[in-house]
């Protein structure tokens, strides 16, 4: 066992990458951004990834049912339950991988400002204290969108990719969503008011904001963006892109190998035996 400190962003991954010949199983030991550069370090090998969730956020963590006290997580990868999960990528300035949800608008914009303010808040009032400040500032900008084969262009306001179902610290910004889909679903809000995007985050909260017009929900393999300027884009709170008007997202061939909870491998099992007939 190694015991290594992530001191910047992209920090995991270059610890990762170092000692992938050494190890068979790497645990995270931090918020989302820390799970995201483990990821990267081991995308595309056959080693294991245990998460001990004891940062900002955690939503991965929570999605994958690894959640309660410090000692329940340990139990957990104690129990060593293990499956195997879709991985995503993003092709823009780089190729980065993404095992939850991937971003751009106005969220990936309060994910770049997380780094340098409110840094005494943590989690969900971070982020919600944050998405009321930009409000006020943001502009959407024009975007051409193609999932696979349908089409919208709009001025974007948000435009969330996932495999997973929240983000923020507990946005349920694609509410039931499953890593073991099988493939990405889908958030674009465009041409909304600028007045009904407080009521937006409220509801994005919930999970209820797919009956706002102008909301959409669509599943797909292939995600195409397109934007009229440069937009951050981010994955699971780090920033990966700056400085791109194109953005490719899809499905990596390889899959992830990773320790869960109880919960979620039993939902995991049963949602395959059910498509299996």
């Amino acid at each position: 066992m190694r015991k290594t400190l992530r001191k910047k962003v992209n920090h995991a991954t270059e610890i990762t990458k170092d000692n992938i010949k050494d190890f068979d199983v790497f645990v995270s030991c931090g918020e989302d951004g820390t799970v995201n550069g483990i990821i990267n370090g081991l995308a595309e090998t056959d080693k294991t990834l245990g998460i001990l969730p004891i940062g900002n956020g955690n939503d991965y963590a929570t999605l994958l049912s690894v959640k309660g006290s410090y000692i329940q997580a340990l139990n957990i990868l104690e129990e060593n339950k293990k499956t195997e999960l879709n991985l995503g990528f993003a092709i823009a300035d780089t190729k980065h991988y993404f095992a939850n949800i991937a971003e751009t608008g106005i969220t990936s914009v309060i994910a770049k400002a997380s780094y340098t303010e409110l840094k005494w808040i943590k989690g969900l009032p971070k982020y919600y204290i944050l998405g009321l400040k930009k409000i006020s500032s943001y502009k959407p900008i024009q975007a051409h969108i193609r999932v696979d084969n349908y089409e919208r262009k709009t001025k974007l306001i948000v435009c969330a990719i996932g495999l997973g179902y929240r983000f923020g610290g507990g946005f349920n910004v694609l509410p039931g969503n499953k890593p073991y889909f099988g493939d990405f679903q889908v958030c674009i809000a465009g041409d909304v008011p600028k007045w009904k995007w407080y009521w937006m985050i409220n509801k994005i909260k919930n999970g209820t904001h797919g009956d706002i017009k102008g909301v959409n929900f669509v599943r797909g393999k292939k995600i195409e963006i397109e934007t009229e300027k440069q937009l951050p884009i981010e994955g699971e709170g780090e920033v990966f892109s700056e400085n791109s008007t194109k953005a490719t997202f899809e499905l990596s061939q390889s899959k992830l190998k990773i320790i869960v909870g109880k919960e979620f491998l039993k939902n995991k099992i049963e949602f395959e035996t059910r498509n299996k007939k």
